[in-house]
């Protein structure tokens, strides 16, 4: 297991142990030399675009092997070039009083004995009792829901319809014959054809395939799971997950209505957007959640629909506009569809078309089974984690609670990428 995210300290003349020398800066710069905050912060990775479908991520540099697994496509046989490895991300920070931390703050931490320095990420408070429990996050007994900025923040990319196989476009019509929609790489359109009862049946449906590299299948329909592609060397047990959600922006719409259906393994739920009678509907099976809608047309809408920290939802956003609707308490296990769309009344496209998850929080055991620390954090204690969850070595283990009057210097202001 890595130990990090150990930070570099950038100096002008003297290397010490556990510190690179680089460009002199006026400011103190760390560069970060792990992979346990990607994706949001990079150690050392190789920057890979897909040599079938064109999508550019990082994995990590450590072990890299001679071909490896596009996380959006799937497609196995990407050659490596080891001489366009890339350094970690350098930071920019600013020391910070105990008293001004958030809760998702990225911290600089500091363990002047062991000479190491540490970023992570803020997930409990002083006062607050850690506990973890099918991935989600709660202080004692209470969930910890984010608030959309926080959602979007720390949102972990699943698919990008945009960079979809050329042999396998993930969306499909349910039907055999005489569907409305065009599915083409980067959008998804829909005209009506044929009479009203066939158009109401008429979904487009996302296929989810798991792209692990082999000898993991790739070519089939699968529920999701919490990989990280960046992780393509890391050997573990993959969990469900119970936060996913659909991001797209409205193009050319002039239709009624807009459905979501969410599939899970055992159950469904739907959002719907009347507009026709200006109201936000969710339904599952424990409720019926309606809400007012102020707006009669979806054009020019990014939309963001699904479920994140146990709760259904339905954002809308246009320019400085922004429209959320929660609707109900949800817990879908997603299945191998886990998306469909609907358009009511109607002709639209849909475009930028990507598929989200959140952070699936791990016990110590490194397994969503119920997990949680044994007291109350003091009024002088944080406890951080880091994103990558399967990899950090955080306050789960042997790092513990974190005394922010010895250890904490600062919070990360932004990020310098190469």
């Amino acid at each position: 297991m890595r130990f990090g995210p150990l930070l570099i300290l950038l100096i002008f003349t003297v290397c010490v142990a556990g510190f690179a020398v680089a460009t002199a800066t006026p400011d103190p710069v760390y560069r970060i030399a792990s992979g346990s905050m990607a994706p949001a912060l990079l150690g050392p990775h190789y920057p890979l675009t897909c040599e079938q479908c064109q999508f550019s991520t990082a994995l990590d540099a450590v072990d890299l092997p001679e071909r490896v697994t596009c996380p959006n496509c799937g497609f196995q046989e990407n050659l490596v070039d080891a001489s366009k490895v890339r350094p970690g991300y350098g930071l920019i920070w600013e020391p910070i009083e105990p008293d001004q931390l958030k809760r998702w703050d990225i911290v600089l931490l500091e363990n002047a004995e062991a000479q190491t320095w540490q970023v992570k990420r803020v997930a409990f408070l002083p006062g607050e009792t850690p506990r973890i429990d099918q991935g989600e996050l709660y202080r004692g007994e209470q969930l910890i829901r984010k608030s959309p900025q926080e959602r979007e923040a720390l949102k972990q990319l699943v698919f990008d319809q945009s960079y979809a196989p050329p042999e396998n476009p993930r969306f499909r019509s349910d039907q055999p014959t005489g569907s409305g929609w065009n599915v083409r790489r980067g959008s998804l359109g829909f005209a009506p054809i044929g009479d009203t009862q066939a158009n109401n049946n008429d979904w487009v449906v996302y296929d989810h395939h798991r792209c692990l590299p082999p000898p993991s299948p790739v070519d089939h329909a699968a529920s999701p799971l919490d990989s990280y592609g960046y992780n393509h060397s890391v050997s573990r047990e993959l969990f469900p997950i119970f936060d996913l959600w659909m991001e797209f922006t409205c193009e050319h719409w002039q239709a009624q209505g807009l459905t979501i259906r969410l599939q899970g393994n055992d159950d469904r739920s739907t959002i719907e957007v009347d507009l026709a009678q200006g109201i936000v509907r969710g339904i599952s099976p424990e409720q019926t959640t309606e809400l007012p809608l102020s707006i009669d047309s979806l054009d020019g809408m990014t939309v963001r629909a699904g479920e994140c920290d146990g709760a259904m939802f339905l954002e809308l956003h246009h320019d400085r506009r922004h429209w959320y609707f929660p609707l109900g308490n949800a817990d879908t296990q997603f299945g191998s569809q886990p998306f469909a769309i609907k358009i009511g009344d109607g002709q639209a496209i849909l475009r930028h078309v990507k598929i989200y998850r959140d952070i699936v929080w791990l016990g110590r055991q490194r397994r969503p089974t119920p997990w949680s620390f044994d007291r109350e954090l003091g009024p002088d204690e944080i406890f951080v984690l880091g994103d990558n969850v399967p990899i950090s070595d955080d306050s789960r283990f042997e790092l513990g609670p974190v005394d922010v009057r010895k250890n904490l210097r600062g919070k990360v202001l932004r990020v310098l990428a190469d």
